[in-house]
């Protein structure tokens, strides 16, 4: 990733406006997109979405260590072989994640600034898979 993108990522996320609104657009879109995901999940997706706010918080806090992030990802790919996620099933996360920007950020979603966050979601979603054992059938 490189220090443009870095930076477009910090800037969008700081005038992100309402994490909760991301991350509710975020599930509605993979359940959309995806409906035989939603039975993974809470009825309640309440807790579930201050989850994923909370790691696009620390993710954005900690893009000046690519190393570190790509160790803790890999330990939550880990975790998610356990949930039944296969390699696959990425890029429907990743295009979810891209939707719900999209929609949370209007025109100001510009070219540059998807290619920024697909650029992270695209190292840390790497660190997952790469993990080994997390494969599609």
């Amino acid at each position: 990733m490189h220090d443009d993108d870095i930076q477009r990522v910090r800037e969008s996320y700081a005038a992100l406006g309402d994490p909760d609104e991301l991350g509710r657009r975020f599930y509605a879109t993979l359940f959309r997109l995806r409906p035989d995901t939603r039975r993974l999940f809470p009825v309640d997706l309440d807790a579930q979405v201050r989850k994923l706010v909370d790691m696009l918080a620390s993710i954005v806090r900690g893009l000046d260590a690519p190393d570190r992030l790509a160790q803790e990802f890999a330990g939550l790919g880990r975790r998610h072989v356990g949930y039944g996620v296969r390699e696959d099933d990425y890029d429907d996360v990743g295009a979810a994640l891209l939707i719900a920007l999209h929609e949370q950020f209007g025109e100001a979603f510009t070219p540059e600034l998807e290619h920024a966050w697909a650029a992270v979601y695209g190292d840390l979603a790497e660190a997952m898979i790469a993990e080994g054992s997390v494969r599609s059938p």
